[in-house]
């Protein structure tokens, strides 16, 4: 997510929490040996931990032209027994079209996660591997303030129970990134989204976020 040209030989880093489906939710949660509470309730509980959840959110910002960054980050769970560095994983580029104070950002990522099959984990265990595109549609008001509006689209493969399955998840965000105290950028975001995973479990799912960078 790319809200104005950014810097053009500035590395950065940001840091922060957001949140995000548990694809494999709908595949660990049907089986017949788990409880109640773990059971898959789809859209009757969009903020049940099974099926949502909060991430601790790294990346860097590796300018290489003014318009094309790449971007890396990693991830790691909070509802674990304890966060685990390189949960999640992720890599792509940005290339911002426009002025200073109207663009559009398209950027591509290939991401992959893991709870390396620790059963004890929220809406577990399992694996994922896939893509996702977004498109930053953003406005500078006044110099170091950006607001925009992201739709994105991810396509994952997801493994758990021994079995695998394909996952679709779509959706949009309204996003404004600023300077605030000493941090060079702090950018919050909400919007909702749908995932859906083979070919019958689907579920909303709110999108929270806020990072900080320097």
């Amino acid at each position: 997510m790319r809200l104005g040209p950014g810097a053009a030989e500035q590395r950065m880093i940001q840091a922060g929490i957001r949140s995000g489906p548990r694809l494999s939710a709908p595949i660990a949660g049907t089986q017949g040996v788990v409880s109640v509470d773990e059971r898959f309730r789809g859209d009757d509980a969009s903020f049940s931990t099974q099926q949502w959840g909060l991430a601790f959110d790294a990346a860097m910002t590796w300018p290489l032209t003014e318009r094309l960054h790449l971007h890396t980050g990693i991830q790691g769970e909070m509802f674990l027994p304890l966060p685990v560095p390189g949960y999640g994983v992720y890599a792509g580029a940005s290339y911002y079209l426009g002025s200073e104070q109207l663009g559009v950002a398209p950027s591509f990522a290939l991401r992959g996660a893991s709870d390396f099959g620790i059963t004890s984990s929220k809406g577990g265990p399992g694996s994922m591997a896939g893509a996702e595109a977004t498109c930053a549609f953003s406005f500078s008001p006044e110099p170091g303030v950006s607001v925009g509006l992201v739709p994105f689209v991810a396509v994952h493969t997801l493994a758990s129970h021994g079995t695998s399955q394909g996952s679709l998840y779509y959706g949009g965000v309204v996003a404004a990134r600023f300077t605030w105290r000493w941090l060079d950028t702090l950018e919050l975001s909400g919007g909702f989204g749908r995932a859906k995973v083979g070919n019958s479990a689907s579920w909303n799912v709110p999108i929270v976020g806020v990072r900080g960078g320097r």
